[in-house]
């Protein structure tokens, strides 16, 4: 089922999958969207009902991108706190995978105490994200990036000359041709990243609230993620302690496989 939640001069769309008792908040990847999420309804549906969320500049969402050019911490937990509400609820769990495990910790920083689970699937936000810092946070960075929205042999000169060089690995130039391969494109990551540049968070933060808050999180990478290394994934893990379980999965960024789902369902769900 397709609905919308207004606020202010947001209108958030969401798709409301299974009819399960918990109750889970799901997060899409970059230029991925809540369609995603369709088929956990085969292995979900009993136990969860799923709220998945088409992200800003992503689906059917749309705002006045003027006004939101920046998230601040506050201005997002204010949303996420009015969508909860109009759905009366008070428990649930969250799900993100990419960006949207950046969104997936925003809710578990914000509302931990109403959090019953996380479900991680190759998150972002788990580091700070260099790039992302020098495009959004830097003069240099936004004008180099500017640069690159209508000149995109920038973006070519740059991956050729990492791999000659041995500074990028070939799954990263694919990446970087994948998701940098139009002018649309490189104009959304850039907004993106710029909406959600003060969404960042300290591992030892998330460590404590994980801790405090006695969560129990899945976190699953695919061993040959370029984006999403599976060795840092590991790290955290570590760092953190029993709380966490970590899988790794043949694959690579892209967890959206019958394969994947086929482990999550065993495994996870």
């Amino acid at each position: 089922m397709e609905y919308f939640f207004q606020h202010k001069d947001i209108n958030l769309f969401y798709r409301k999958i299974g009819c399960g008792e918990r109750k889970v908040i799901a997060f899409h990847g970059f230029t991925k969207s809540s369609e995603d999420f369709l088929p956990f309804e085969d292995f979900c549906r009993e136990k969860h009902t799923i709220y998945a969320l088409d992200l800003f500049y992503h689906g059917k969402t749309t705002f006045k991108s003027k006004k939101w050019k920046s998230f601040t911490k506050p201005q997002l937990k204010e949303i996420f706190k009015s969508f909860l509400e109009s759905l009366k609820i008070e428990k649930f769990d969250v799900l993100g995978y990419s960006m949207g495990g950046r969104l997936a910790l925003f809710l578990m920083e914000q509302f931990g105490t109403r959090v019953n689970h996380v479900y991680l699937l190759a998150p972002d936000g788990l580091k700070v994200n260099f790039w992302n810092w020098l495009v959004t946070s830097t003069k240099a960075g936004k004008g180099i990036y500017g640069l690159t929205i209508s000149n995109p042999e920038i973006v070519h000169g740059i991956s050729s000359t990492g791999q000659k060089l041995k500074l990028l690995p070939k799954s990263i130039n694919k990446f970087l041709k994948i998701n940098l391969k139009t002018k649309g494109m490189r104009l959304r990551i850039y907004r993106v990243w710029q909406l959600y540049r003060f969404i960042t968070f300290k591992q030892k933060n998330l460590k404590n609230i994980i801790i405090n808050q006695n969560l129990k999180v899945d976190l699953l990478v695919g061993n040959k993620d370029p984006v999403v290394p599976a060795k840092m994934i590991k790290e955290f893990g570590v760092f953190v302690g029993p709380n966490i379980t970590i899988h790794i999965i043949k694959a690579g960024h892209d967890l959206f496989k019958p394969h994947v789902f086929e482990y999550l369902k065993k495994h996870i769900f």
